[in-house]
């Protein structure tokens, strides 16, 4: 009898326990990170470069309730990325793209004249499992 309340007991705190989102799981999220930029010349937009976003920094925050990322990482020289020993739940993973200003059509290296806007997805993951976002499009300039 008392084996058999200190098994229920286990199984109790064991099924009590869940684990929130964040770090410390076998779960992943994946991706890639493509750039667009604009080519200017005499101060107009010309053409638009596409490469992959190698070495963007990517933000990830755990759970729905949060303003502020929880870890970053840098994608890779192909523009690729993985978070990975995630619990199961909830995420949002973002980058940021740089936006000209209205009105502003001549760019030139001072942020004061840009704005910068996160770009984001939403992604539940489960169990043990690699969940691929897709691809995430930055611009800049």
């Amino acid at each position: 009898m008392k084996k058999l309340i200190f098994g229920l007991s286990i199984l109790s705190v064991l099924v009590a326990c869940k684990k929130a989102e964040g770090a410390g799981g076998r779960a992943s999220i994946s991706g890639n990170i493509i750039v667009y930029e604009r080519l200017y010349i005499n101060g107009l937009c010309t053409d638009t470069v596409t490469y992959p976003g190698a070495t963007e920094n990517l933000y990830i925050i755990y759970g729905d309730g949060n303003t502020m990322y929880d870890d970053k990482i840098e994608s890779s020289y192909d523009g690729s990325f993985k978070f990975k020993f995630l619990q199961p739940g909830n995420y949002t993973i973002f980058g940021y793209s740089k936006i000209l200003h209205p009105g502003n059509n001549i760019p030139n290296n001072d942020d004061d004249y840009h704005t910068f806007e996160a770009v984001s997805k939403k992604v539940t993951v489960g169990k043990k499992e690699n969940t691929d976002i897709g691809t995430i499009i930055l611009i800049k300039n």
